[in-house]
């Protein structure tokens, strides 16, 4: 079988090879015992030790298994759902997240399929496209549907957020929010500010633009307002990047007190604040937390909300509020990225917000999570020497192991047993000892055992 290798893009050539093959076993057009190393090398006319590279990586991320002495065979489960914008590290995804051998995943922090509204799904969609035909599946308006934007004017206007429908962009979800903004904001030598842990996707986003990424430490009530002020004496920033709201990774929502300290700074020191906000409908308390966006009067906030996170990852949906000095870029940002987002999927989200779907769903959601969430908090108690907060929101659980262990090591041995997990080293490197755990993926029997495994794994470590 012939392969090609656009080597004229300049990536590297390991990595070329590797996202080639990882393409052509998505496919089907590779099954069973793949090209030996040396047969490879010799037919694409490329080292052997850029080949043996390539076979890291796809026997890393779940694609291939190495037999010694018999070669390489393809064990990619077809069926198994990626959630990649959780696990973003430097050029590939370096740690094994896709491994098909997780049996208990504490990795991903999206819903099991099984608790998606598949049944008002189908009703949704039988409706839209006996209502519109085939206008629900052609191109939509590159700023997105105009009945879904009437829709989230409204529900924003619940949430303390006024604004005009014009200043609601629809995105792919988060990811290309932030694409966009680092795109359109960022040049060159620019300097960003982030949480430290932070989302790597954003990080990465923000250094692929050219941007110098200075990172401010997480405190119990939020980023460290001192620390964010000593940055802003010696330095002009072009914006701050934020998970106000039970932060990713750590949980942690922001005191109010500091979402107005934080609008003040970015008033007497000119900046934007981007307030990423994919969990603050899966709060636990009797009342939702205020987004900063909700107290703004200077039009400093460039508010970003994701829905994948809680209703189905893969319809990729979310929405922008942009600043009016912004907007047409971001509109021009957003059309050279994908032209528009599907119809079909905007009309049938608008439909589930119009008739009290997506709040029954979410509602739903914070009673399970909320039950998952003490579940797991309960057995990881148990559990000496390591330090949990517990979030009032969320998904996750951002845990400190004693100083001797790296949540790398503990990654390592949890994959080998089936379990998946993230080291706290994807959100910083100063979170050498820390991991995340999300119990959205799992039941309580698969908890019992992951933390109990977890559990046998820290006691061999130390």
């Amino acid at each position: 079988m012939k392969i090609e290798l656009p080597v004229e893009n300049g990536e590297k050539i390991y990595l070329q090879l590797y996202y080639k093959l990882k393409e052509m076993i998505e496919n089907g057009e590779i099954k069973g015992k793949i090209f030996s190393i040396r047969e490879l090398a010799k037919n694409l006319g490329v080292s052997i030790s850029t080949v043996v590279k390539a076979y890291e990586q796809l026997e890393k991320n779940g694609y291939i298994y190495l037999r010694g002495g018999s070669g390489a065979y393809v064990k990619y489960n077809r069926e198994k759902k990626f959630y990649l914008e959780d696990h973003m590290e430097n050029e590939i995804f370096r740690y094994g997240y896709f491994s098909s051998e997780y049996r208990i995943d504490f990795s991903t922090a999206s819903p099991n399929a099984d608790f998606f509204p598949v049944e008002e799904l189908k009703k949704a969609i039988n409706y839209i496209l006996d209502r519109d035909g085939g206008k629900a599946l052609l191109y939509e308006n590159p700023q997105g549907y105009l009945e879904l934007r009437k829709t989230i004017k409204k529900e924003l206007k619940a949430d303390g957020i006024d604004v005009e429908i014009k200043d609601i962009q629809i995105m792919s979800g988060a990811q290309q929010g932030i694409d966009i903004l680092s795109k359109i904001l960022i040049y060159p030598g620019d300097i960003v500010v982030t949480e430290d842990p932070a989302y790597k996707g954003a990080v990465i986003s923000f250094k692929n633009n050219g941007a110098k990424v200075e990172r401010v430490a997480m405190k119990k009530d939020g980023l460290d307002l001192k620390e964010l002020e000593d940055i802003l004496k010696r330095d002009k920033i072009k914006f701050i990047y934020t998970a106000a709201t039970f932060h990713n990774p750590t949980g942690i929502s922001i005191s109010e007190k500091k979402r107005v300290e934080l609008l003040d700074l970015a008033e007497k020191y000119n900046f934007y604040i981007i307030e990423d906000d994919c969990s603050s409908d899966i709060y636990f308390d009797e009342k939702k937390i205020r987004s900063i966006k909700s107290y703004d009067k200077n039009d400093r906030v460039i508010y970003i909300k994701s829905y994948s996170k809680v209703f189905m990852p893969g319809f990729r949906l979310g929405f922008m509020v942009a600043p009016e000095k912004i907007a047409n870029s971001v509109l021009a940002g957003k059309y050279s990225s994908d032209i528009s987002n599907s119809g079909l999927n905007q009309r049938v989200f608008q439909y589930f917000l119009e008739n009290g779907i997506w709040n029954e769903h979410i509602e739903k959601s914070r009673k399970e999570f909320h039950k998952k969430q003490k579940y797991m908090y309960h057995r990881l108690k148990k559990i000496e020497n390591i330090k949990i907060n517990k979030p009032k929101g969320g998904m996750c659980f951002w845990i400190e192991l004693p100083k001797e262990i790296t949540g790398e090591a503990v990654y390592m041995k949890l994959a080998k047993r089936g379990v998946g997990i993230l080291p706290g080293v994807v959100f910083s490197e100063k979170s050498y000892n820390y991991i995340r755990l999300s119990f959205a993926q799992c039941n309580e029997k698969e908890i019992d055992e992951g933390i109990e495994i977890l559990e046998k794994v820290i006691d061999e470590l130390r």
